[in-house]
């Protein structure tokens, strides 16, 4: 019996090392955060006054491409979704491509 308690220890003994090493290349996989929410490599939405891609080392740089939806009260819409503007019964909001809002009437 306890050489069957040590022959399982040593061979569960290398487990909880490889989790650590597996855990330590998932956080270097190119994810780039924003309001706290988490983007793939090549990710395209607005941040602060252009629309940004998520890069390969997980960082946020300028881009031409459209955007690939925009943020209100801290939820992605996707390019040309509309929300209603809050307070308001008679105007509503349509997300552009560049990821900024655009105001119209409500229809």
């Amino acid at each position: 019996m306890l050489r069957a308690l040590l022959i399982a220890s040593i061979a569960l003994a290398p487990l909880p090392a490889l989790a650590q090493q597996t855990s330590a290349t998932d956080a270097s996989s190119g994810r780039c955060l924003l309001a706290g929410k988490s983007f793939s490599t090549g990710a395209t939405i607005r941040a602060a006054s252009s629309v940004m891609q998520c890069d390969a080392s997980g960082e946020w740089t300028a881009t031409q491409s459209p955007a690939a939806g925009c943020f209100l009260a801290d939820n992605l819409y996707s390019v040309g979704a509309t929300a209603a503007v809050a307070g308001s019964k008679t105007v509503t909001e349509t997300c552009n491509l560049d990821g900024t809002w655009t105001e119209k009437p409500a229809s």
